[in-house]
């Protein structure tokens, strides 16, 4: 909600583009998984919770995001603003439409130029502040983005558990490939966006007859962390264990419990009507804080 036009939650929490890709390969999944983690991004970005699918719902674009001093209008994002990285801050308010990576864009995207992976490396270092992303990595991100397209009929769907669960299979089938091609760096990016999944089914599993969905998710991503930084030689097996009584655990409580979750639309809308005051005092708070970042106050940040 910190990064969403008011009056645009229910809609964009609700519902989003449908997934079309042109395939669905163990690359294809895995660049999906690194995508839609705020840990690839580094600096603000991932402080504030912020992955590439942020903007790029699905690989497609986001109309209502709305970031305080980022956006001009819904939709839009100044990625050169020093808010997200000193290197490429160009001391100038140019917010840009997000555009829609299924349609044909600026950089060229045929395989044998590597001008998407070169490119892909740029906004990660220079305009996000993130590490230095492997070439595994950066193989797996543009394969993904190669792979978006426009669904027919341009239909939306609902947001479901589903998705989480998809994303966490994601993040496993990554770290699998990342360990094959010997790159423990992009394993754990890959654990890291499991971990992320299961927070964002903690946030719709709210109230007080959730409570042990919420401990059992929580227990889930610690146990994920120790794996994340095991030895290397280690983190298949013990993920593959991890995965294995997730699936056959935790994950078919969520599902039985889903109805009761802000998973279901009549109970989303409620609570955000519950809680419409608060997000807007958080807006206020988070603008205020946005603000010092900009002008460069120690220790400002947006939120952690």
């Amino acid at each position: 909600m910190r990064w969403t036009a008011p009056g645009a939650e229910q809609a964009l929490l609700s519902e989003q583009p449908a997934t079309c890709l042109a395939s669905d390969t163990q690359l294809v999944r895995s660049g999906r998984a690194l995508f839609g983690t705020p840990t690839l991004l580094g600096g603000q970005a991932a402080k504030a919770g912020l992955s590439c699918a942020s903007c790029h719902i699905n690989g497609r674009d986001n109309p209502h995001f709305l970031l305080a001093g980022v956006s001009a209008a819904p939709g839009t994002a100044d990625v050169t603003n020093s808010f997200f990285s000193a290197a490429r801050g160009n001391a100038r308010f140019d917010p840009v439409a997000i555009p829609d990576l299924a349609m044909p864009g600026k950089v060229a995207r045929d395989p044998d130029t590597r001008a998407l992976e070169a490119f892909i490396r740029t906004l990660i270092v220079e305009e996000f502040g993130g590490q230095e992303p492997t070439p595994a990595m950066l193989d797996a991100l543009a394969t993904y983005v190669r792979a978006v397209r426009a669904c027919p009929g341009e239909q939306s769907v609902g947001r479901r558990l589903g998705d989480q669960l998809a994303a966490i299979e994601d993040g496993a089938v990554g770290a699998e490939l990342m360990l094959d091609r010997a790159d423990p760096q992009g394993a754990r990016l890959a654990i890291a966006s499991m971990r992320h999944q299961l927070g964002l089914i903690a946030e719709r599993y709210s109230g007080p007859g959730l409570a042990r969905e919420r401990e059992g998710l929580l227990a889930a991503s610690r146990e994920l962390r120790a794996i994340g930084e095991d030895d290397a030689a280690r983190i298949g097996p013990m993920l593959a264990r991890w995965k294995g009584e997730f699936d056959t655990g935790l994950a078919k409580r969520l599902r039985r419990a889903e109805g009761r979750s802000l998973y279901d639309a009549n109970r989303l809308a409620k609570s955000l009507r519950q809680f419409a005051p608060s997000a807007i005092m958080l807006r206020r708070s988070t603008h205020s804080v946005r603000g010092a970042a900009f002008r460069g106050a120690p220790g400002a940040a947006p939120f952690q």
